[in-house]
């Protein structure tokens, strides 16, 4: 081919081929900007050596902000946006000039005019221009309004539900001791017949020494220790329904539970007398200590003790008995040591107390709601049918498990466990271990 007649064709198809190139620049820029434009996340661009004016603002951006793509580009922060948040975004900017590095934003907010405050999670770049005269600070962010407006009615909600929490405790304390109150009044005259008698004990001592004292009488040493014991009596009693009726809040320290059961005999030894009860009291010696409110576990028993006594008022030969000793947990219905450590679970060595009776039972269908609030199988207005209610409350309270079940003999077994602190638990199956 002639070279002429080949530059010839050159220099023809040379205006054409830029003409496609430029075409095609136009066509790669408008695809290029319909991807910016549909990203879901705002993106932005300031020229740090112009003032950081802006020189990209997507769709997504427009939405967020409510500020056109027109009005945006070639303004600074502080044309758009408030001083307060003006100041913060060049804060900002600055640090990530400074850095050289990507700068992580977790909350910022900014003020517009139509949606209001709004959160956003921003992530900001520094770019180089590619012939290095500048830099350009790049952003990426996400509306993140709804996930902060959730995160503050959940904390809103969260204190809602402690504040009702703590309102329910208190109104579960209110009934614990109107229901302390109501076993009060039921040991009342008890109470006063067994303060009674040390004092007419007492009274009988003054009148006999009263008419004078000979040191040779071998009666008057006698009298003395009978009076001694009458008042420590009477103190006993009177001290015990006293720590007893007093209202507080739930306070756990070591508790030899035997020592709580042996107070309660004694306050309920006059309906034990007056119904011709016997009773049979087997404790486990060396019981360990629990985490327990003594006064507390006193209205349980009480509770449970008054129930079993007036169970067996037609019962020819009624018979109580109170035992106490451990086991190790193999039969609870459910595992509460998946929630807390501090509730029973397979394994734990327990203390149990059962009180036993030989009255007439439970009827089976009624076994189920025995612990409902208001449920009773006493006449009206005998009791207040919240007294079983309020044991398993306090039995749960002490994080414990309480089990009414009929005997096959004949009366009522209830069976209460209560958890060995783990260091103490740990101690005993190591004693048990070199014993064997």
């Amino acid at each position: 081919m002639n070279p002429s007649t080949k530059t010839q064709r050159l220099t023809k198809e040379r205006p054409a081929n830029i003409e496609r190139a430029y075409a095609l620049l136009k066509e790669n820029e408008a695809f290029l900007e319909a991807v910016i434009d549909s990203l879901p996340v705002a993106l932005f661009a300031k020229d740090a050596s112009d003032g950081f004016r802006f020189i990209l603002w997507n769709k997504k951006q427009e939405q967020i902000t409510t500020i056109p793509k027109e009005k945006a580009l070639g303004k600074t922060d502080y044309d758009l946006f408030s001083g307060e948040s003006a100041d913060y975004f060049r804060e900002v900017d600055e640090a990530v000039l400074r850095r050289g590095k990507m700068i992580n934003v977790p909350e910022e907010i900014i003020a517009t005019d139509k949606l209001g405050d709004i959160w956003l999670h921003t992530v900001k770049v520094p770019v180089k221009d590619p012939n290095g005269q500048g830099t350009v600070i790049v952003g990426i962010s996400e509306d993140i309004t709804e996930k902060v407006k959730s995160k503050e009615q959940l904390k809103r909600l969260n204190e809602n539900l402690s504040q009702a929490n703590e309102e329910l405790k208190n109104t579960q304390m209110q009934l614990i001791q109107a229901e302390k109150m109501e076993s009060i009044g039921r040991l009342a005259a008890g109470v006063a017949h067994e303060v009674k008698n040390p004092l007419a004990l007492l009274l009988m001592g003054v009148e006999y020494l009263s008419s004078g004292v000979d040191r040779e009488d071998e009666n008057v040493p006698e009298i003395l220790a009978e009076m001694r014991e009458a008042i420590n009596r009477a103190d006993s009693i009177i001290r015990g329904l006293v720590d007893f009726s007093s209202q507080r809040q739930l306070a756990l320290v070591k508790t030899d539970i035997r020592s709580t059961i042996e107070q309660v005999l004694l306050l309920v030894r006059h309906e034990i007398t007056r119904n011709s009860i016997q009773v049979q009291v087997d404790m486990e010696e060396e019981l360990p200590a629990i985490m327990a409110d003594s006064a507390k576990l006193e209205q349980v028993f009480i509770n449970l003790m008054m129930n079993a006594i007036h169970a067996m008022e037609e019962v020819p030969k009624g018979r109580l008995e109170v035992r106490t000793y451990t086991e190790y947990l193999t039969d609870i219905e459910r595992d509460e040591g998946a929630r807390t450590a501090d509730h029973l679970r397979m394994g734990d060595l327990v203390v149990v107390v059962e009180i036993l009776d030989n009255g007439g039972g439970i009827p089976e269908e009624h076994l189920q709601k025995v612990f409902d609030p208001f449920f009773t199988t006493k006449a009206t207005g005998v009791g207040t049918g919240l007294g079983l209610s309020v044991v398993r409350k306090i039995v749960e309270l002490h994080k414990g498990a309480v089990d009414i079940t009929n005997r096959p003999e004949g009366g009522v077994r209830v069976k209460i466990r209560f958890k060995v602190p783990r260091r103490k638990a740990e101690a005993i199956d190591t004693a048990q271990a070199t014993e064997a």
